[in-house]
């Protein structure tokens, strides 16, 4: 027995006085009176003497028992403990039966608002709780914006902190680990973890996140990590008997993703489109996400196409092609830039091979589908269909016991003319393909060995014409430096033979002087004195001299 049901049986209350009231099959047995001092409604009630509608006061608001039995302790004066679980409840009770202060001094209503500003709203994981656990009482306070009130709080505390939204978009482990909390949090709040938003309802997540997109104050990468685990949760990890509900949750992260190119993961993507097939979700659900998974299908992994094609059915390998021809409508005005198509053809061959040789359940008329798709796709952008021989191989291989006609329904897409030299080699000796696949490709290896013999034939004498041109301009070049070496040497001896010359004039020009200037000494008998030898005075006198020296004789 609780404390307000001895308080009642001590206090004898008679039938006059005595209000019961059945909260989900729970009987409170309560004085009219004292609950008309700080109900404003049952003391209006009490008033006109209504006394048949007392009973109901509460069929129109969602009332718990436990909540419902604090707000009676509060009537008869005992403490009420306040929570972050049960005070969204409290307010909504005590806001309907009218328990403010203009009815009652220092009534409920004050004093629950007073602790929900002073510590709910002020903490996030308090507030989180708080906006869940009120999940179906705050319908009744629309007067009281209590929804905004949470609302703004939850976003201005993500703003200044976005990772409390969620785990953050990290490219490596490294980031990961160096998370921490700051040090404001790690102080005034001792588990520093935060509830996450994911944990709301739909009524009340959809509508924060569409208010906290339109404030712009929070990054856009945090909100997608938000929505995609909020997904995750409803949908992808929910059970199977809430289709309904999962519907309605596929249908609202279609409509907060963002259509930015690159901010969303192809997995998550691909994993959502298929839900909101099999979910059967509006039209506009699936276009959505449609159009967001052609805009990046060049970002693709061929595992992520694997989504699509889980029921290895002709319906599932159509979806595969709508998403390619949506993606081929986006880059049609877009032709410069070919990279797109050269990975999604890669991507196609890869997921191709991945269908093949992961499950034997793929039927023959859907692997030749998406085969003629991935030919499709690949012509005229990828110069070797090795992937698609691969592909064929491996189904070839998972498939042993098809027959020869149906061996080659699966080749006929096979271009023997596009396969490399390798791959011609790995074919030639592959024993599941059929003898007319073979026979072709040896003929292909046979044409690829006589092109490579006459390019290499080709490419000598080129080089053979190459080097006679250079030996032809070496020589022309060697020709023109000995005529230049030859009209150099001329020029010399021509020099050379004109100082000869000069010498030779200048030298008889010189003798010449000699010879008169002796003359002109012997004419005047040696009247100069600056000879500087003997063999320069050779005058007739002088010989005279020596002729009479000659003939004397001295004899003792």
């Amino acid at each position: 027995m609780s404390d307000l049901e001895r308080t009642n049986s001590n206090k004898n209350l008679n039938s006059k006085s005595e209000l019961l009231l059945n909260v989900k099959d729970v009987p409170f047995h309560l004085c009219k009176e004292t609950l008309a001092k700080r109900s404003a409604i049952v003391s209006s009630l009490l008033e006109r003497n209504k006394m048949d509608e007392l009973p109901c006061i509460l069929q129109d608001i969602e009332a718990d028992p436990e909540t419902f039995e604090l707000i009676a302790r509060f009537c008869y004066g005992y403490k009420v403990k306040f929570t972050s679980n049960n005070i969204v409840s409290v307010l909504c009770i005590a806001y309907y039966l009218g328990m403010n202060d203009e009815h009652s001094t220092d009534n409920l209503v004050g004093k629950a608002s007073s602790f929900l500003e002073t510590r709910v709203l002020p903490c996030w994981n308090e507030t989180v709780n708080a906006l869940r656990s009120g999940d179906k009482s705050l319908d009744k306070l629309a007067d009281f914006e209590l929804v905004d009130l949470f609302f703004d709080s939850l976003i201005e505390k993500a703003s200044y902190d976005p990772r409390i939204l969620g785990e953050p978009p990290i490219k490596n482990r490294e980031e990961a680990n160096e998370y921490r909390p700051n040090p404001r949090r790690r102080l005034f709040d001792n588990d520093w973890k935060s509830e996450d938003l994911i944990t709301l309802p739909l009524r009340f997540y959809e509508p924060l996140m569409i208010r906290a997109m339109e404030s712009r104050r929070i990054p856009v990468e945090y909100m997608v990590s938000s929505v995609c685990s909020y997904a995750k949760k409803w949908v992808f990890d929910a059970e199977e008997s809430v289709s309904g509900k999962k519907r309605e949750v596929v249908e609202a992260v279609e409509r907060l993703l963002p259509h930015q190119r690159g901010l969303i993961s192809c997995d998550f993507l691909f994993k959502t489109l298929k839900h909101s097939i099999w979910l059967e979700a509006s039209s506009e659900c699936r276009n959505g996400l449609g159009m967001r998974v052609s805009k990046q299908l060049d970002l693709a992994k061929p595992t992520d196409l694997r989504i699509l094609s889980q029921g290895e059915s002709l319906e599932d390998i159509q979806l595969v092609r709508t998403v390619i021809t949506s993606f081929y409508s986006n880059y049609e005005e877009e032709t410069e830039d070919v990279s797109p198509f050269v990975k999604v053809a890669k991507l196609l061959e890869g997921f191709l091979f991945l269908a093949a040789s992961e499950s034997s359940a793929l039927k023959l008329d859907a692997f030749v589908a998406l085969a003629e798709i991935t030919v499709a796709i690949s012509q005229g952008v990828l110069r070797y269909s090795d992937g698609i021989y691969r592909a064929i191989d491996a189904f070839l291989d998972r498939h042993r016991y098809l027959t020869e006609s149906e061996k080659m329904e699966a080749c006929k897409v096979l271009d023997c003319d596009k396969l490399s030299r390798q791959g011609c080699e790995e074919a030639a000796k592959n024993q599941r393909l059929p003898v007319r696949i073979v026979v072709k490709v040896l003929f292909v290896s046979q044409l690829q060995i006589r092109d490579t013999v006459a390019k290499e034939i080709r490419g000598v004498e080129e080089k053979v014409d190459e080097e006679d041109e250079e030996e032809e301009e070496e020589e022309e070049i060697r020709v023109w430096s000995d005529e230049d070496e030859m009209e150099k040497m001329s020029e010399k001896l021509l020099g050379l033979e004109i100082e000869n010359h000069e010498c030779v004039v200048h030298r008889w020009k010189k003798t010449k002087k000699i010879s008169v200037w002796r003359q002109v000494k012997r004419k005047f008998g040696c009247l100069t004195t600056t000879s500087s030898s003997d063999d320069a005075c050779t005058c007739d006198v002088k010989n005279k001299k020596k002729k009479k020296k000659k003939k004397i004789h001295h004899y003792k």
